[in-house]
Protein backbone atom coordinates (compact mmCIF):
# COMPACT_ATOMS: atom_id res chain seq x y z
CA UNK A 1 0.00 0.00 0.00
CA UNK A 2 2.84 2.41 0.89
CA UNK A 3 4.61 1.49 -2.36
CA UNK A 4 1.48 2.35 -4.37
CA UNK A 5 1.15 5.74 -2.61
CA UNK A 6 4.79 6.59 -3.34
CA UNK A 7 4.34 5.74 -7.01
CA UNK A 8 1.29 8.01 -7.08
CA UNK A 9 3.30 10.84 -5.47
CA UNK A 10 6.10 10.46 -7.99
CA UNK A 11 3.67 10.52 -10.92
CA UNK A 12 1.90 13.61 -9.49
CA UNK A 13 5.23 15.39 -8.99
CA UNK A 14 6.28 14.69 -12.56
CA UNK A 15 2.96 15.94 -13.91
CA UNK A 16 3.14 19.12 -11.79
CA UNK A 17 6.71 19.74 -12.87
CA UNK A 18 5.78 19.31 -16.50
CA UNK A 19 2.90 21.80 -16.14
CA UNK A 20 5.11 24.40 -14.43
CA UNK A 21 7.81 24.22 -17.09
CA UNK A 22 5.37 24.65 -19.97
CA UNK A 23 5.01 28.50 -19.85
CA UNK A 24 2.40 30.06 -22.16
CA UNK A 25 3.75 31.54 -25.37
CA UNK A 26 2.36 35.02 -24.41
CA UNK A 27 4.65 35.11 -21.34
CA UNK A 28 7.79 34.33 -23.30
CA UNK A 29 10.23 37.28 -23.54
CA UNK A 30 9.86 39.13 -26.83
CA UNK A 31 13.23 39.67 -28.52
CA UNK A 32 14.39 43.30 -28.82
CA UNK A 33 13.56 44.87 -32.18
CA UNK A 34 16.30 46.70 -34.06
CA UNK A 35 15.90 50.47 -34.17
CA UNK A 36 17.58 53.49 -35.70
CA UNK A 37 17.60 56.96 -34.12
CA UNK A 38 17.70 60.09 -36.28
CA UNK A 39 17.19 63.83 -35.96
CA UNK A 40 15.10 65.83 -38.40
CA UNK A 41 15.41 69.58 -38.84
CA UNK A 42 13.55 72.24 -40.82
CA UNK A 43 13.71 76.02 -40.90
CA UNK A 44 12.10 78.90 -42.77
CA UNK A 45 12.77 82.59 -43.18
CA UNK A 46 9.56 84.39 -42.24
CA UNK A 47 8.63 87.93 -43.14
CA UNK A 48 6.23 89.86 -40.90
CA UNK A 49 2.68 90.56 -42.00
CA UNK A 50 1.61 92.71 -39.05
CA UNK A 51 3.13 95.55 -37.04
CA UNK A 52 2.23 97.15 -33.73
CA UNK A 53 3.27 100.59 -32.58
CA UNK A 54 2.31 102.38 -29.39
CA UNK A 55 2.17 106.16 -29.56
CA UNK A 56 1.33 108.32 -26.62
CA UNK A 57 1.09 111.73 -25.09
CA UNK A 58 2.57 112.89 -21.81
CA UNK A 59 1.51 116.27 -20.41
CA UNK A 60 2.63 118.05 -17.25
CA UNK A 61 0.68 120.88 -15.67
CA UNK A 62 0.14 122.33 -12.24
CA UNK A 63 -3.55 121.61 -12.75
CA UNK A 64 -4.51 117.95 -13.13
CA UNK A 65 -7.54 118.72 -15.28
CA UNK A 66 -5.50 120.87 -17.67
CA UNK A 67 -2.89 118.11 -18.04
CA UNK A 68 -5.62 115.61 -18.85
CA UNK A 69 -7.31 118.02 -21.28
CA UNK A 70 -4.05 118.50 -23.21
CA UNK A 71 -3.72 114.73 -23.53
CA UNK A 72 -7.30 114.21 -24.59
CA UNK A 73 -7.02 116.84 -27.31
CA UNK A 74 -3.91 115.33 -28.86
CA UNK A 75 -4.90 111.68 -28.56
CA UNK A 76 -8.38 112.29 -29.96
CA UNK A 77 -6.75 113.91 -32.99
CA UNK A 78 -4.33 111.00 -33.34
CA UNK A 79 -7.15 108.44 -33.11
CA UNK A 80 -9.27 110.25 -35.72
CA UNK A 81 -6.25 110.59 -38.02
CA UNK A 82 -5.53 106.86 -37.81
CA UNK A 83 -9.11 106.06 -38.79
CA UNK A 84 -8.88 108.54 -41.68
CA UNK A 85 -5.76 106.69 -42.88
CA UNK A 86 -7.80 103.49 -43.13
CA UNK A 87 -6.96 101.83 -39.81
CA UNK A 88 -10.08 100.16 -38.41
CA UNK A 89 -11.34 101.00 -34.94
CA UNK A 90 -10.77 97.42 -33.73
CA UNK A 91 -7.05 97.90 -34.45
CA UNK A 92 -6.83 100.90 -32.11
CA UNK A 93 -6.52 100.15 -28.41
CA UNK A 94 -5.84 102.37 -25.40
CA UNK A 95 -3.17 100.56 -23.38
CA UNK A 96 -2.58 103.06 -20.62
CA UNK A 97 -4.10 106.21 -19.20
CA UNK A 98 -3.27 107.76 -15.87
CA UNK A 99 -2.81 111.06 -14.04
CA UNK A 100 -0.20 111.10 -11.29
CA UNK A 101 1.00 113.86 -8.94
CA UNK A 102 4.60 115.07 -8.92
CA UNK A 103 6.11 116.05 -5.56
CA UNK A 104 8.85 118.45 -4.54
CA UNK A 105 12.29 117.28 -3.45
CA UNK A 106 11.10 116.70 0.10
CA UNK A 107 8.16 114.63 -1.13
CA UNK A 108 5.58 116.49 0.88
CA UNK A 109 4.12 118.98 -1.57
CA UNK A 110 2.48 118.38 -4.96
CA UNK A 111 4.11 120.62 -7.57
CA UNK A 112 2.40 119.38 -10.74
CA UNK A 113 0.55 116.50 -12.39
CA UNK A 114 1.59 114.20 -15.21
CA UNK A 115 -1.08 112.83 -17.53
CA UNK A 116 -0.18 109.95 -19.83
CA UNK A 117 -2.24 108.32 -22.56
CA UNK A 118 -0.97 105.49 -24.78
CA UNK A 119 -2.59 104.14 -27.93
CA UNK A 120 -1.58 100.81 -29.48
CA UNK A 121 -2.02 100.73 -33.24
CA UNK A 122 -2.17 97.48 -35.21
CA UNK A 123 -0.98 97.90 -38.80
CA UNK A 124 -1.57 95.25 -41.44
CA UNK A 125 -0.12 97.32 -44.29
CA UNK A 126 3.53 97.57 -43.27
CA UNK A 127 4.18 100.37 -45.76
CA UNK A 128 2.07 102.59 -43.50
CA UNK A 129 4.34 102.29 -40.48
CA UNK A 130 6.51 105.35 -41.07
CA UNK A 131 3.48 107.44 -42.07
CA UNK A 132 1.62 106.44 -38.91
CA UNK A 133 4.55 107.47 -36.71
CA UNK A 134 5.04 110.73 -38.61
CA UNK A 135 1.36 111.62 -38.47
CA UNK A 136 1.14 110.97 -34.74
CA UNK A 137 4.20 113.15 -34.15
CA UNK A 138 2.87 115.98 -36.28
CA UNK A 139 -0.33 116.03 -34.19
CA UNK A 140 1.57 116.40 -30.92
CA UNK A 141 2.11 112.82 -29.69
CA UNK A 142 5.44 112.81 -27.87
CA UNK A 143 6.00 109.16 -26.96
CA UNK A 144 6.69 105.93 -28.83
CA UNK A 145 7.02 102.93 -26.52
CA UNK A 146 7.92 100.31 -29.12
CA UNK A 147 7.54 99.15 -32.68
CA UNK A 148 6.88 95.42 -32.96
CA UNK A 149 6.73 93.26 -36.08
CA UNK A 150 5.12 89.84 -36.05
CA UNK A 151 3.59 87.21 -38.28
CA UNK A 152 -0.01 86.26 -37.51
CA UNK A 153 0.46 82.81 -39.11
CA UNK A 154 3.42 81.79 -36.95
CA UNK A 155 1.70 78.78 -35.34
CA UNK A 156 0.68 77.36 -38.73
CA UNK A 157 4.20 77.88 -40.04
CA UNK A 158 5.65 76.05 -37.03
CA UNK A 159 3.22 73.15 -37.53
CA UNK A 160 4.34 72.85 -41.15
CA UNK A 161 7.97 72.91 -40.05
CA UNK A 162 7.33 69.97 -37.70
CA UNK A 163 5.94 67.99 -40.65
CA UNK A 164 8.94 68.87 -42.81
CA UNK A 165 11.36 67.99 -40.02
CA UNK A 166 9.76 64.53 -39.70
CA UNK A 167 9.99 64.03 -43.47
CA UNK A 168 13.65 65.03 -43.44
CA UNK A 169 14.35 62.71 -40.52
CA UNK A 170 12.68 59.78 -42.28
CA UNK A 171 14.75 60.38 -45.42
CA UNK A 172 17.90 60.19 -43.33
CA UNK A 173 16.73 56.99 -41.63
CA UNK A 174 15.79 55.36 -44.94
CA UNK A 175 19.18 56.18 -46.43
CA UNK A 176 21.03 54.76 -43.42
CA UNK A 177 18.86 51.64 -43.26
CA UNK A 178 19.28 50.97 -46.97
CA UNK A 179 23.06 51.30 -46.67
CA UNK A 180 22.98 48.72 -43.89
CA UNK A 181 20.82 46.33 -45.90
CA UNK A 182 17.71 46.96 -43.81
CA UNK A 183 14.42 48.74 -44.19
CA UNK A 184 12.12 50.80 -41.97
CA UNK A 185 9.09 48.94 -40.64
CA UNK A 186 7.52 51.48 -38.30
CA UNK A 187 7.88 54.34 -35.85
CA UNK A 188 8.65 53.70 -32.21
CA UNK A 189 8.86 57.26 -30.89
CA UNK A 190 8.89 60.92 -31.97
CA UNK A 191 10.06 63.75 -29.72
CA UNK A 192 9.66 67.40 -30.71
CA UNK A 193 12.33 69.68 -29.30
CA UNK A 194 11.72 73.23 -28.21
CA UNK A 195 11.20 75.33 -31.29
CA UNK A 196 12.68 78.68 -32.11
CA UNK A 197 10.77 81.63 -30.64
CA UNK A 198 7.80 83.04 -32.45
CA UNK A 199 8.40 85.87 -34.87
CA UNK A 200 8.50 88.97 -32.72
CA UNK A 201 11.01 91.71 -33.52
CA UNK A 202 10.71 94.67 -31.16
CA UNK A 203 12.37 98.02 -31.60
CA UNK A 204 12.37 100.37 -28.62
CA UNK A 205 12.16 104.00 -29.62
CA UNK A 206 12.39 107.32 -27.85
CA UNK A 207 9.97 110.03 -26.90
CA UNK A 208 9.33 113.64 -27.83
CA UNK A 209 12.54 114.55 -29.66
CA UNK A 210 12.59 111.36 -31.72
CA UNK A 211 8.94 111.68 -32.61
CA UNK A 212 9.53 115.20 -33.91
CA UNK A 213 12.42 113.93 -36.02
CA UNK A 214 10.28 111.10 -37.36
CA UNK A 215 7.52 113.55 -38.23
CA UNK A 216 9.96 115.81 -40.08
CA UNK A 217 11.90 113.15 -41.95
CA UNK A 218 9.29 110.43 -42.44
CA UNK A 219 12.06 107.92 -41.66
CA UNK A 220 11.28 104.40 -42.92
CA UNK A 221 11.15 101.57 -40.40
CA UNK A 222 12.52 98.27 -41.72
CA UNK A 223 10.80 95.10 -40.57
CA UNK A 224 13.39 92.53 -41.68
CA UNK A 225 12.78 88.77 -41.40
CA UNK A 226 13.08 86.13 -38.72
CA UNK A 227 14.10 82.46 -38.84
CA UNK A 228 11.71 79.86 -37.42
CA UNK A 229 12.89 76.28 -36.94
CA UNK A 230 11.78 72.91 -35.58
CA UNK A 231 13.80 69.86 -34.54
CA UNK A 232 12.46 66.33 -34.01
CA UNK A 233 14.11 63.15 -32.72
CA UNK A 234 12.66 59.96 -34.22
CA UNK A 235 13.22 56.29 -33.43
CA UNK A 236 12.31 53.92 -36.28
CA UNK A 237 11.98 50.13 -36.22
CA UNK A 238 14.07 48.40 -38.87
CA UNK A 239 14.55 44.86 -40.07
Amino acid sequence: MKRSLCKACIVASLLFGTTALAAPASLAAEPDRAVINVTGYAQQEVAPDTAYVTVGMESIDTDAQKARTKNNLVMNQVTNAMKAMGIHAENLKTTGFYVAPNYDAKGGKITSYTATNNLQIKITDLDMMSRVISKAGSLGANRIQNVRFTNEKTEQIKANLVKQAVINGRRTAEAAAQAAGSQITGVKEINISNSSPSYNNTYLMGSARMLKAEAADNTPVESGTNTLSQTVSITFYIQ
